[in-house]
């Protein structure tokens, strides 16, 4: 059978393993998003196909992209067709979650590789940080559906029953609303207290999520490394939110290529 237009597009490894899944790659469609509209990671994802899959239509999957966890394949899976496969109704959160998973696997060899990149850069206590912070999302899961409508179930407290493990899924779903909404969770007044209250963990997560997974950081450093704070929240910040001073936290816009906010 005939795979398609978009189908032929894709390397043979995706083929076969979209037809594992029950995919017919001849009918997948094309996703045209607005360069506005898509989520600051495209940048360090070049040859990007986001394709919709009527398959995925009715069901609870939103979207996923390809690979395996398997370490003597994690080199074929750099090689396969950047692709995403969607929902018909996927929003821009949805991409932007797989695309943390896809920037993961081009850099990292799979997806979940990210919990392993995250216990090396904190050393010791790094699998014991992993498994707080899984229970610190779990718990801000509230908070996170109330303030920005993040709502997945990977902060539901299920996911606590697998310790650490659920760690990628959870920054895939942060790193990637960060990415297609501009904003800087880690900024949060009240996730600075609760989800993000330790430094190393900000450090870790801002060096294992969104491009610095990549070398387009205005700084060419390199991939997965982590950077000290340039600042905390000091009096002058306070004073500034005493007063009305300050531009909310949750509005501002971080410059993907510096980390940075404008």
């Amino acid at each position: 059978m005939a795979d398609g237009l978009f189908g032929s597009r894709l390397d043979p490894r995706t083929l076969d393993q979209l037809r594992e899944l029950g995919i017919d790659p001849s009918r997948l469609q094309a996703r045209t998003t607005p360069p506005s509209n898509q989520p600051y990671t495209t940048a360090g994802l070049p040859s990007l196909q986001t394709l919709n899959a009527p398959e995925l239509q009715n069901t609870n999957t939103r979207g996923f992209m390809l690979g395996s966890n398997v370490i003597a394949d994690f080199n074929k899976n750099r090689a396969q067709t950047q692709a995403l496969f969607l929902r018909p109704d996927a929003d821009k959160n949805t991409i932007a979650h797989e695309q943390e998973h896809l920037l993961a696997r081009q850099g990292l060899g799979t997806g979940s590789a990210i919990n392993r990149k995250f216990d090396e850069l904190l050393g010791k206590k790094g699998s014991l940080l992993r498994e707080q912070f899984v229970k610190d999302a779990v718990a801000s899961a509230s908070y996170l559906k109330e303030k920005y409508g993040i709502n997945d179930a990977y902060f539901d407290p299920s996911m606590l029953k697998q310790g650490g493990t659920a760690l990628y899924e959870q920054l895939a779903t942060l790193a990637g609303y960060e990415a297609a909404n501009s904003v800087d969770l880690t900024k949060d007044p009240v996730l600075r207290k609760t989800l993000f209250k330790n430094k190393d963990v900000r450090e870790t997560y801002n060096a294992i999520t969104g491009l610095r997974q990549t070398r387009l950081d205005a700084r060419d450093l390199p991939t997965y490394t982590r950077q000290p704070e340039l600042t905390e929240p000091g009096m002058v910040d306070r004073f500034k939110q005493l007063f009305g001073l300050a531009q909310p936290t949750n509005v501002q816009y971080k410059d993907p290529f510096t980390d940075t906010m404008r």
